[in-house]
């Protein structure tokens, strides 16, 4: 583990990271792809994927800062150069596939919508991954909660392309509380401070599928800023209704309480 370390020590090698753990989130939509075609989801058409992507690429960035680079800030700023190349480098392929002549300056209202809802995203993204990768780790659990619904649509997209796997599809919508357990389970509730963390993080993982859902609805109808405000505040009212929230609220709690007791129990045997 240390010579790994040793490797990703590089600057170069950072920035190839950040670019593939881009590549990592956009791999759905590669496997799909067509020649000509965009590889990122475009705003028109495939909100909902866009949004998973950037949100993806911020867990997995951030989740690469913290175990490989031990969350300097050196290793975050240059990783976080490579998720930004990454990123411009799908958004530009996308405008190019099209809209080939927005290079030139003509561009159509789709590519103007595309701009603007990528840059705003990108925007989010960076601030989202800089926050849960510099922040203390029960601090953080509150960005994380945002981001985990990501592993599940993407997973759940992933089953959706592999033949035999749709049989699976609904048990992997619990990967994201699996996921977020996990992050729980290392901050612990040993501290009074640390079980509050849980109680919101919980609280924000019940809530981001309609979230998401909504944004995306909002993005894809291209309405104005009030409008789009509104139709919003509708759409989640009836998504949030519609949430199953018990099932996956049991596997984040059995996931946080087991990683915290194996924790618990590890640290006490090394002291010995």
């Amino acid at each position: 583990m240390g010579s790994m370390r040793r490797v990703w020590q590089n600057w170069w090698m950072q920035i190839a990271g950040g670019i593939l753990i881009a590549i990592i989130a956009v791999l759905p939509w590669l496997w799909i792809g067509e020649e000509d075609r965009s590889i990122l989801p475009l705003a028109s058409n495939d909100a909902l994927g866009l949004i998973i992507v950037f949100t993806l690429t911020s867990l997995l960035g951030s989740w690469f800062v913290r175990r490989v680079g031990r969350g300097r800030a050196g290793f975050t700023v240059v990783s976080a150069v490579g998720l930004f190349l990454g990123m411009l480098g799908l958004g530009a392929q996308g405008i190019y596939a099209t809209n080939p002549a927005a290079f030139s300056g003509k561009l159509t209202q789709a590519s103007v919508t595309q701009l603007w809802v990528f840059g705003a995203l990108l925007v989010l993204s960076q601030a989202w991954y800089f926050l849960s990768a510099k922040l203390r780790l029960p601090v953080a659990t509150l960005f994380y909660a945002t981001m985990t619904v990501s592993v599940s649509y993407w997973l759940q997209i992933i089953a959706s392309l592999v033949a035999g796997a749709q049989s699976y599809y609904i048990y992997l919508w619990y990967a994201g509380p699996l996921v977020l357990g996990l992050i729980l389970g290392f901050v612990g509730f040993l501290r009074a401070s640390n079980l509050i963390f849980w109680v919101l993080a919980l609280a924000i993982q019940w809530v981001m599928p309609a979230v998401v859902e909504s944004a995306a609805r909002v993005i894809q109808s291209n309405v104005g800023f009030a409008q789009g405000l509104r139709a919003f505040g509708n759409g989640f009212g009836t998504a949030i209704a519609e949430v199953a929230w018990q099932t996956p609220l049991l596997v984040s709690l059995a996931t946080a309480m087991l990683t915290s007791v194996i924790i618990v129990i590890v640290r006490k045997v090394r002291r010995r």
